[in-house]
């Protein structure tokens, strides 16, 4: 049997009604209450300081998109953390309020299009000779303040039985630190060092970042 890394659940219709209250304009919080449907916009929506805090981390969001210029990145970091299990398993308004402003600093620390870090901004797709890899990898890198950028990436090897479920995976969901010209990610027993190339960026080295085989390493192009 493939050895395999546990990717997170996706939760697509529910994430799908979340995530709508960061681009909805505002009647209570920011989206209309009386349309409320998920347990997220319920709790938002019965609790005035939760309201005050959908309000901030829609506008925080918003502001990022703005002075960052990487509006894909973000609406996919955004989605994937509406997604985690951190959120998803906030049962009442002090969770969920705690996660929120976590949330709204972070999104106040997306660096601005002209920062060092946001030269690592981008949507990255693997090559190999001259084609996207048929093993694929992607990454999407959205650059912060203070030297860091965060990191999606997701990576898949196709076995010779691939069909009859001889697939492996990896991925990579975290802040990176900027050393010596290089962005380091090491989480979760994930390690990598990614470096920028002219129209892209390769995966020197990782380790730890998937099932058997799996692994981020070659040259990506940004999209």
């Amino acid at each position: 049997m493939p050895l395999t890394r546990t990717m997170r659940p996706w939760f697509a219709a529910a994430t799908l009604v979340a995530l709508a209250p960061l681009f909805s304009a505002a009647n209570a919080a920011s989206f209309d209450c009386t349309k409320a449907r998920s347990p997220m916009e319920k709790l938002i929506c019965a609790d005035a300081q939760l309201s005050a805090l959908d309000e901030q981390l829609n506008t925080a969001f918003k502001e990022a998109i703005e002075r960052s210029k990487a509006r894909p990145q973000l609406v996919q970091w955004q989605r994937e953390w509406l997604q985690s299990y951190e959120v998803t398993l906030c049962k009442d308004a002090r969770c969920l309020a705690k996660e929120f402003t976590g949330r709204i600093a972070l999104l106040q620390s997306v660096a601005p299009a002209s920062g060092p870090s946001a030269q690592w901004n981008g949507m990255y797709t693997r090559y190999h000779q001259g084609k996207p890899d048929k093993d694929s990898a992607t990454l999407a890198i959205v650059g912060l303040q203070d030297g860091r950028a965060y990191l999606a990436g997701d990576a898949v090897w196709l076995g010779p039985n691939a069909a009859n479920g001889q697939v492996n995976v990896g991925e990579i969901r975290g802040v990176a630190t900027l050393r010596n010209g290089l962005l380091a990610y090491d989480s979760d027993g994930c390690t990598a060092t990614l470096a920028l190339q002219r129209g892209g960026l390769a995966v020197k080295e990782d380790n730890g970042c998937g099932g058997m085989h799996v692994t981020f390493m070659g040259d990506y192009r940004r999209k």
